[in-house]
């Protein structure tokens, strides 16, 4: 099986499989991601889906500075960046975060893709500082782009609350989909900041659910909580870098 190389963005490579129909056509298609941030919410949300959904990889991103990790899965390789897609779904599964000199292009470059694939909408995942919580009632707050709102998706998601920041890709993201006035709607769920929360993820899953009418079901966060946020923590420290690592680029908001 070869992926084609269908679309470049100044060194951000799309490669989708030419010999299945289910990636050639993406028009109308949400599209969904979300990156490590706090809680690890992003990253929890897209693989729980993908796993509880039954999508298949579809593609994969290729960029300049690719994280140099793969992983084993059933035994195929699992690149750092892959496009799998369920029905009406299609994800953009970031197993390792870009660097940081490739936020900017990386994230440009997918809503320039998702523009270009006539995707109706983005949905971004994340994280928000359990700290901030005021009402308990409420597990997560959202984040519009102007081109959501005009096309008349559902806007009744608590507010991210004004002089608080989204930072790092999905708030850039959030950026170039406000420039290129793009459907899309960021999804910021409480959560613990110094560790990974399948919980505040499952908050996450059920706004989606509602957001798609769809039924991704959260039972196995929750039962399996303990052991997700200790599998999540051993791969991070496998493929952290202590010697390289600039402590003054490290991201210090209270989001992502």
């Amino acid at each position: 099986m070869s992926f084609d190389k269908l679309t470049d963005f100044s060194q951000i490579e799309f490669y989708l499989n030419p010999e299945d129909p289910y990636a050639m056509d993406l028009s109308g298609c949400t599209l969904i991601t979300g990156f490590y941030g706090i809680g690890k919410i992003g990253f929890i949300v897209v693989n729980h889906m993908i796993t509880k959904l039954g999508a298949r990889r579809i593609g994969y991103i290729i960029t300049e500075l690719i994280p140099p990790f793969i992983s084993v899965k059933n035994k195929s390789i699992i690149l750092p960046f892959e496009i799998y897609r369920a029905g009406d779904i299609v994800f953009v599964a970031a197993f390792f975060e870009p660097y940081k000199n490739e936020h900017r292009s990386f994230a440009r470059a997918v809503v320039r893709w998702a523009i270009q694939e006539k995707f109706s909408k983005m949905i971004l995942v994340g994280g928000l500082d359990s700290r901030l919580r005021r009402d308990e009632n409420v597990f997560a707050k959202a984040v519009f782009s102007q081109g959501y709102r005009e096309a008349g998706y559902e806007t009744n998601l608590a507010e991210l609350d004004e002089g608080l920041y989204v930072t790092g890709p999905l708030a850039l993201l959030l950026m170039f989909a406000e420039v290129y006035n793009f459907p899309a709607v960021a999804v910021l769920s409480y959560a613990e900041r110094s560790r990974p929360d399948p919980i505040g993820a499952s908050h996450s899953v059920d706004i989606i659910n509602d957001l798609l009418k769809i039924n991704c079901g959260v039972e196995e966060l929750i039962k399996e909580a303990e052991n997700i946020e200790k599998e999540i923590s051993e791969m991070m420290e496998a493929t952290e870098n202590p010697a390289t690592e600039d402590p003054n680029q490290r991201d210090k908001g209270l989001f992502m």
